[in-house]
Parts: C-alpha cells; sequence; structure tokens
C-alpha cells in the first residue's frame, strides 16, 4: 500500500481538467454529406472499434474464431453506407467512371436496374458483452445520428406504451430534426429476445407486446415513410408532421437469448431463433447474426485500463476535476475484474463495482478543497475493493497534511 501511495503523491499533480464535451454525440458540423463517395473501409472501421471495444473480436473482423464479430460489423457498416453514397451520386451528374472508381464508388455501367437492398444487424450475447457499445461506437466512428431503443417498452399502435414510429422521432431528434440526416442514422433496439410470441396469448386475444411489435417493426426494418411530429415550438406545440423514409436507416438489434447454447459455439441458426419465439419474417430482415461472447477475467480488466473511453479514464478525469489523483494497483483491477466475472454481469457490472470503491472519496472530496484537509490523491488497492464475495473498505483518501 505505501509503495503505491509514495508512487501516487510523488506524480505531478494534473492541472484543472477542460470542460467535458461527449465525443459520442452525432456532430452535424462534422458529418459527411449523403452525396460524399469517400467513407471508411471496414479497416478503418474495425480500428475505430478497437479504440473503444475490448473483445468480440469476431464482431470487428472474420478469420479465426475469436476475431470475427467485428469483421462482420465492419464489413456491414462499410456496405451499407457504401449503398447509400452509391444510390446518391447516381442521382447526380455521374463523373467519369475512372474518378468514381478511384473514389470509392461502385461502377454501374450496365447494372442500374439492380437496386441494393440493405442488410440489418442482430447481435446476439450476455448483458455486459458489449452489444450497445459495438452499436454507438459504429455511430460515433461514422458520425451519424444514433438512437438507443428498448424493445420491452414498445407496443403496436394504438396500446398503451411507445409505438414503433417514436422510435423513429427520437432519431430525429438526435440529428437535430435534420430529415437527411436522420434518414441515414443508426436505431438500435435491445432486448429483442424479450418480443418472443407469448404462449399465453390465445388466438382471441392479441399480443400486443411480443408478436405484434415484431410485425409492427417489419415494414420500418424494411423501409417505409413514416409521418413524424415536427420540432415543438417553445410553448411545446408540434406544428404538423414531417416524412422520414427508414429506407436508408440501418437497425441494429441485440438480446441476451438466455439459454441459446450455440451462442457459445457461435453458429446461431435461423431455426434456433424460431424456436425462440420470432417469427420468420423478423429474423428475414435481420440476416447478419453476430454471436458475442462471455467477456474473460483478463478482458475485463483491460475494459478497466485500456479503451479510449476506459472505466478507469473516465474516474479518473473525475477526480483530475478536483486536482485530485486517482490511481489503482494492478491487483486491485484484477480484483474489481473477478467480482464482475462472479457476478455474471460482464463489462456492465464493473461500473457499479466501482461506484461502491469510490463513492465515499466522492462524496469527501469537493468539501476538501483547502488546507490541511485537502484531498490531493486516492488509492484503489486489494482492500479497497474487498475479498469476493464481501465488500471491501472503500478508496483510501490522502490528505494534504504531510503525514506521507
Amino acid at each position: 500500500m505505501y509503495s503505491a501511495a509514495r508512487r501516487l503523491l510523488l506524480s505531478t499533480r494534473a492541472r484543472r481538467a477542460c470542460a467535458w464535451a461527449p465525443s459520442s454525440a452525432y456532430s452535424r458540423s462534422a458529418a459527411a454529406s449523403p452525396s460524399r463517395p469517400r467513407f471508411p473501409t471496414p479497416k478503418e472501421i474495425r480500428r475505430g472499434l478497437d479504440e473503444f471495444v475490448v473483445g468480440q473480436d469476431k464482431a470487428k473482423k472474420v478469420a479465426h474464431s475469436l476475431s470475427r464479430q467485428n469483421f462482420v460489423l465492419s464489413v456491414a457498416v462499410h456496405n451499407h453506407y457504401k449503398r447509400i453514397y452509391n444510390e446518391s451520386s447516381n442521382k447526380s451528374d455521374r463523373p467519369s467512371s475512372a474518378k468514381s472508381l478511384a473514389c470509392g464508388a461502385v461502377s454501374t455501367s450496365g447494372d442500374d436496374e439492380i437496386e441494393l437492398e440493405k442488410s440489418n444487424i442482430l447481435l446476439i450475447g450476455p448483458t455486459g458483452s458489449g452489444k450497445t457499445l459495438l452499436a454507438k461506437t459504429l455511430a460515433r466512428f461514422v458520425n451519424v445520428p444514433f438512437v438507443i431503443a428498448d424493445a420491452t417498452s414498445i407496443t403496436q399502435t394504438g396500446y398503451s406504451g411507445e409505438d414503433v414510429e417514436y422510435i423513429i422521432y427520437k432519431l430525429l431528434v438526435a440529428a437535430d430534426f435534420e430529415v437527411e440526416a436522420a434518414e441515414r442514422g443508426i436505431v438500435y433496439i435491445d432486448e429483442v429476445d424479450k418480443l418472443t410470441k407469448k404462449a399465453e396469448c390465445h388466438q382471441d386475444r392479441r399480443d400486443v407486446s411480443g408478436e405484434g411489435v415484431q410485425q409492427a417493426l417489419l415494414k420500418i426494418f424494411e423501409g417505409t415513410v413514416i409521418n413524424v411530429p415536427r420540432k415543438q415550438s417553445r410553448d411545446n406545440v408540434s406544428h404538423g408532421y414531417v416524412e422520414v423514409d427508414t429506407r436508408n436507416i440501418l437497425f441494429i438489434c441485440g438480446g441476451a437469448f438466455s439459454g441459446l447454447g450455440k451462442i457459445v459455439s457461435e453458429s446461431i441458426e435461423n431455426d434456433d431463433l424460431i424456436a425462440y419465439g420470432l417469427i420468420p419474417e423478423f429474423i428475414g430482415r435481420l440476416p447478419i447474426t453476430v454471436g458475442l461472447t462471455d467477456l474473460a477475467e483478463e478482458q475485463l480488466v483491460q475494459v478497466l485500463r485500456e479503451p479510449k473511453n476506459a472505466i478507469g479514464k473516465q474516474y479518473k478525469k473525475l477526480f483530475k476535476m478536483n486536482d485530485v489523483k486517482l490511481h489503482f494497483t494492478e491487483n486491485a483491477l484484477r480484483l474489481i475484474a473477478k467480482k464482475a466475472t462472479a457476478k455474471e454481469t460482464g463489462a456492465r457490472g464493473l461500473r457499479s463495482i466501482m461506484e461502491d470503491i469510490l463513492t465515499e472519496a466522492m462524496f469527501e472530496i469537493p468539501d476538501a478543497r483547502e488546507g490541511k484537509e485537502k484531498i490531493i490523491a486516492v488509492l484503489v488497492d486489494e482492500e479497497s475493493v474487498g475479498p469476493l464475495h464481501c465488500r471491501g473498505c472503500g478508496a483510501k483518501i490522502f490528505r494534504d497534511d504531510g503525514a506521507l
């Protein structure tokens, strides 16, 4: 403990952090116009995913059994936006074929009648395996509007709850009500495994939150025009409706699908999903299926410290705003990962464990700003984390009183 504390206090005091601005937000000024011919290649998308996502290499690439996920997603997203940009360029004056090919566009000579269909994506994996993060990171990298919807809150139109049109409205809000931007955004629908057909729903009773929602999602998955409210005025009154075409919106669905044993072997078949309770038409609108696996203990340690937006880095930045240095020992990080593994919560459980360890320090720091009571450093070691199934003593606080 004391050697770690000495290293901590000998390090240079960090400057006060600048105002925080979320990098995951859609940037309208930086967004590419729909006619822009240059867009990220699959390898560029893969590198972008690697900056933020640990493991799940199959989703980033496709080669060995553990390096396939990121390949699938990288290729799928690249092809999706290549299709959009190619269609846009075909509507405008075509450049010379040589110049078009050099810029990454597809040669359409003799193929004008061929219509490229989009391929939506289904991510299957346990809680904390990174499904939401993968979708969010993809949208961040290609800089398009992004929205997350919870399948469990969706019902058929006319029933209590959110209808599928509301998802498109949320995407329009994320696009700052720019219809053209919303029409090439990404929608992530979580918990789709909860939309399975309800056995208790008889023929005389409609399944408005299960199979009924699957049916309602079919049209927006494939492409249809949705009427959504315009931007509300200051008096919260919406002035009419605006049409949004969903044909070029990429839908990524995710679910744990507990009990679907083939997730581990990464050989999920459509018949398995049908047996689970998804209707064939719904599965058909999600032709790309990717299985994600539980993160190993070593990968959870990586999640804590290595990605660009690592959880450990986030807390260090938070403490830096109060001129406090935060340090984690190697053993502490491994013990935190062990606890998350034991709870079977994956990467999602890491934050709750960190909050439990750091809450007291975060409570004390804002009021301890001057003199000997000023907190200058916080240390998280094995005692702070505690045994595997017990709470520890919490983060250790060091004040500017010269005690060390």
